[in-house]
């Protein structure tokens, strides 16, 4: 297959510029029927690659954000963990167990939570951010693809 050709039959939203390439037949987003005639001329063609490089944008914007809530869940479980040392319950300088009315004891239960949380967050949040960036970088190369195949510059 030569680098131009496309396999895909994509359908299109008009009023969100956006081309679906699995099957949709329903926009998603405002709820129109996909029409599945292509863009016909260079200004339409660039409103949809505007719009896919956006949501690329965007995609990578998320990551970034679900990677924050990683390494802060991260550091906060290292912090909790640390704490369940300090809570440790000595007697003759020998470890006889946790204190768990201790204050170090309920530092550590709350940083322990909250950066599981945290790190639960950020592990969906990359996930559905990744997902976004795999669409719109599909999109952008079937619309390149598109573009090459009608003659059009890039």
């Amino acid at each position: 297959m030569k680098k131009c050709e496309s396999p895909i039959k994509p359908s299109f939203c008009e009023n969100d510029h956006e081309t679906f390439l699995h099957g949709e037949t329903v926009c998603p987003h405002c709820g129109a029927p996909l029409s599945t005639t292509p863009p016909q001329n260079e200004d339409e063609i660039s409103l949809y690659s505007r719009e896919a490089h956006n949501r690329d944008i965007d995609g990578y914007n998320r990551t970034q954000n679900a990677l924050c809530y990683l390494v802060i869940g991260g550091i906060i479980f290292v912090i909790g963990a640390l704490f369940v040392f300090l809570s440790l319950e000595k007697k003759y300088n020998k470890i006889v167990g946790i204190n768990p009315a201790s204050f170090p004891f309920v530092i550590a239960m709350l940083c322990l939570a909250t950066g599981l949380i945290l790190l639960t967050l950020g592990t969906i949040f990359l996930l559905k951010a990744r997902r976004i960036r795999s669409y719109a970088r599909q999109e952008i190369e079937w619309l390149a693809s598109y573009r090459c195949q009608n003659g059009k510059s890039s």
